[in-house]
């Protein structure tokens, strides 16, 4: 009986959440490069599958990092250099962790917004006007990986 699940079990592929080292690396090593920051920076990774990029940060040398759920409480309210987000289910945790990423990175960190992380209908078209209700807005575009940077508004242009 046991033999039979051992091999049941060596029939199945591998967790499509776990990720081999080198490319973990590349993508954390891109992320923090369009980001512009070091492989030091305090970093919160935002949604619901976060742990592959934190074991990827944690590995490439960031000394604090974070997982944050969207819409759920985080009582330590870390400032952050870069907000990652990864993995969202609706426009409202888009929402939700939009405003959770400026809240952490405030004036001067960046906000990194996986494409594949909003996967409904129509996302990717409408973020930037969920970014800047957020106060945040689109810097530049990663067209390879599908991602986007974000910074914050200037106030000025937010109170417009």
């Amino acid at each position: 009986m046991y033999q039979e699940k051992q091999d049941a079990a060596d029939g199945e592929p591998p967790s499509s959440t776990v990720s081999d080292d080198a490319s973990s690396a590349a993508m954390v090593d891109r992320v923090m490069a369009i980001a512009h920051l070091p492989a030091t920076a305090h970093v919160a990774v935002i949604g619901h599958h976060t742990l592959p990029f934190v074991l990827g940060l944690l590995r490439r040398g960031c000394d604090c990092v974070r997982s944050l759920r969207p819409g759920a409480a985080a009582p330590d309210c870390e400032a952050a250099d870069l907000a990652w987000i990864v993995d969202v289910d609706s426009e409202q945790e888009l929402d939700d962790a939009l405003r959770a990423a400026r809240w952490r990175t405030g004036t001067h960190g960046r906000v990194v917004l996986e494409g594949a992380a909003c996967r409904w209908r129509s996302a990717l078209s409408a973020v930037r006007q969920h970014a800047v209700a957020a106060g945040l807005d689109v810097v530049s575009f990663d067209h390879v990986a599908r991602r986007l940077v974000l910074a914050p508004l200037p106030r000025l242009t937010m109170a417009a």
